[in-house]
């Protein structure tokens, strides 16, 4: 059995549990973070964790959840995918939140894309956004529309498939 835990602030890294949970035939259970089920992750065999960038930093619940929880983790087999604009960073965002006993027991990890729901951004994060496309254009200026999505559907599918492995073999 597969549970995909997610944390979603604007929706990106919930469409990419159900995305990933489409390649896996819709075999997984999907998870909140804010509905957390603690009885369900015992069941488990394989857990994915889908951690959201915010700010240039993993979500901070999400992290505390697998820094808490390492026990739990580690008699499972474990994957973690990331989402964010600058997704081909995504091991630099990891391995400033997490050391080596936390990372060694990993299956599988991916940066998987990110997306920008311009519409439902506060005026904060939209002045942020600003600021950040100055600095480090991601969002071309051409592209003027209120949804932005850079998910690598290529990695979504090889990550997928290594998941099915992984619980297959975790089944055995």
């Amino acid at each position: 059995m597969i549970t995909i835990l997610y944390t979603s602030k604007h929706g990106a890294t919930a469409k990419i549990a159900r995305v990933i949970n489409t390649y896996l035939d819709h075999t997984c259970t999907l998870m909140n973070l804010d509905e957390l089920d603690m009885a369900v992750l015992e069941k488990t065999d394989t857990i994915v964790l889908g951690v959201p960038v915010y700010y240039g930093a993993l979500d901070p619940k999400m992290v505390d959840f697998i820094k808490k929880n390492q026990g739990l983790l580690i008699k499972k087999h474990y994957s973690i995918y990331i989402t964010a604009l600058f997704h081909t960073e995504f091991m630099s965002y990891i391995t400033k939140e997490f050391d080596y006993s936390i990372l060694k027991n990993v299956t599988t990890m991916a940066g998987l894309g990110g997306a920008i729901y311009y519409p439902d951004l506060s005026i904060q994060e939209k002045m942020v956004l600003a600021v950040m496309n100055k600095n480090r254009p991601i969002i071309p200026k051409e592209h003027h529309v209120n949804i932005f999505e850079n998910f690598d559907n290529h990695e979504i599918e090889l990550f997928s498939q290594k998941i099915k492995r992984i619980d297959n073999y975790a089944c055995k």
